[in-house]
């Protein structure tokens, strides 16, 4: 397994793609719906060995029963059995059909609703272009609660599925998804300033500072945290010292300078501490307690105004670490 891990032919797809191998095999086969064949022919290997990085690197695999369908499906089409839809101009109708519904136009205008979405997508969404062409965008959350509300607020029908997600610290773990296809939606995001594989590239879009609380408290939900306790000073007799810590977490330090910048500018909030985290694997923006409280009163308000776009368990956990205090 070691010597795998360090093989030339994996550290220059890793150093090409800028990813690590189980990931790639992961999102090529989860997320782009690729056969192991189709994974080979892009990383430029044979099918027998990406079966066997994927046993060896224990990322899971679908059930053989879906790529049999798809290939039957595509012979089926080939032979003239079945005829394909006829494409028209405007939102991609073709994918979304009549089972599934959604508002394609969700990400056009701005709004309070949309605003929160389009932050909590910065966090913990995604967009790609399938094997077959399609557009899609998903969300991915281990709050299935939130992704409740995202489907209201989209007035979207989609089932919410179950993927595995790799963790640096917990390994795979099960996650909660909605994946949509709609060619609409993807090009909408594309106008806004987002890209497919956005993690280190992701940009503070253009936003009404009417809404930018909204955006900041989905960006939040998404990846954001709030912790709060007592420590000891040891240069002050060791006085007990109560804190608390907002952070806001990126790949990409560009969004969390930006974002830092607007909430000092719209909110009157200090510009925090920007920094690696303490694992290397992103960046960290940082809040102390009175810049904490000064963010918990800008992204939330009048609570009762934004009842369905906001995920209780950290509003309840901010709510706890202010008054810890008191």
């Amino acid at each position: 397994m070691r010597s795998i891990k360090n093989s030339q032919r994996i550290k220059k797809i890793e150093n090409r793609c800028n990813d690590s191998i189980s990931d790639l095999l992961h999102h090529m086969h989860w997320d782009n719906d690729m056969m192991h064949r189709e994974i080979g022919d892009k990383l430029g290997a044979p099918r027998p060995t990406i079966t066997r990085w994927f046993k060896l690197f224990g990322v899971p695999t679908q059930t053989h029963h879906r790529f049999t369908d798809k290939n039957l499906a595509s012979w089926l089409y080939k032979t003239g059995k079945l005829k394909r839809k006829i494409r028209v101009k405007g939102p991609d109708r073709r994918i979304q059909g009549t089972k599934q519904n959604v508002n394609v136009d969700f990400f056009k205008r701005w709004s309070p609703e949309m605003a929160y979405v389009l932050g909590f997508f910065s966090a913990d969404g995604g967009m790609f272009i399938n094997s077959g062409g399609s557009k899609y965008i998903q969300f991915t959350s281990t709050d299935k609660e939130i992704l409740i509300k995202i489907k209201r607020l989209m007035n979207a029908n989609h089932k919410i599925g179950i993927k595995k997600k790799n963790s640096s610290n917990l390994g795979w773990k099960e996650c909660y998804l909605i994946q949509i296809g709609s060619k609409e939606m993807y090009n909408d995001l594309l106008k806004l300033g987002f890209t497919p594989k956005k993690d280190l590239t992701l940009k503070f879009p253009k936003i009404p500072n009417k809404y930018l609380g909204h955006f900041i408290r989905g960006y939040f939900d998404g990846d954001g945290s709030v912790s709060f306790g007592t420590y000891k000073r040891k240069s002050r007799n060791n006085k007990v010292t109560f804190y608390i810590l907002t952070s806001f977490i990126s790949g990409s330090k560009n969004f969390l300078s930006k974002l830092s910048e607007e909430l000092h500018l719209i909110a009157n909030i200090n510009k925090g501490y920007l920094g690696r985290k303490s694992n290397n694997s992103g960046y960290q923006l940082s809040y102390s307690i009175n810049d904490s409280k000064k963010l918990f009163r800008y992204m939330y308000g009048d609570i009762s105004s934004i009842i369905d776009y906001y995920l209780e368990r950290k509003y309840n956990k901010f709510v706890k670490a202010i008054s810890f205090q008191n």
